[in-house]
């Protein structure tokens, strides 16, 4: 009887776990005003949009920059997508260059659902550089929240950037 009850519990809970999983899916605009960009100087005419497709395993973030920099240095705009398993387990990924005509590095990625929040891990070998990210929706849907911790050789650094639901 006990392991019956247990089963139920667990089948509940998960049900439950399921059910919390927001919706992140859709094209989201970079407020600067509204975010704390930590040590990045963004220019005044930076963009930012992120366009995530999600679905039961798997979730595509795709970055869009229009104007970016690098301590005052321009770079070209760029389009970049990670595409996530939502499993919990370690997989490997092929991250964007940083500057044009870098190699690409890789890193190992983590990715699952910690309630209605999304979070991942990025692990770069060879650079010592570690990241966390969180996303999760404000209680009306409008906006997207992206709490990012950055550990590298170089100093540490936190974000949070608010983006707001595209029409």
């Amino acid at each position: 009887m006990r392991n019956g009850v247990w089963i139920l519990i667990m089948l509940a809970a998960s049900a439950m776990a399921q059910a919390q999983r927001a919706n992140l899916s859709g094209t989201w605009k970079l407020n600067v005003e509204k975010s704390f960009m930590g040590g990045d100087h963004p220019f005044s005419n930076y963009e930012l949009t992120k366009k995530i497709v999600q679905n039961d395993s798997t979730i595509a973030i795709t970055d869009i920059a229009v104007h970016p920099n690098v301590v005052n240095i321009p770079l070209p705009d760029s389009t970049s997508t990670l595409e996530l398993a939502l499993d919990g387990k370690e997989h490997e990924v092929q991250l964007p260059s940083t500057f044009p005509g870098s190699t690409p590095p890789k890193a190992r990625v983590t990715a699952m659902w910690q309630g209605c929040t999304l979070e991942f891990e990025e692990f770069i070998a060879g650079f010592a550089n570690y990241s966390k990210q969180r996303l999760f929706l404000s209680e009306d849907g409008s906006e997207l929240i992206d709490l990012v911790e950055q550990h590298a050789n170089y100093g540490d650094a936190e974000q949070r950037l608010v983006f707001e639901k595209a029409p």
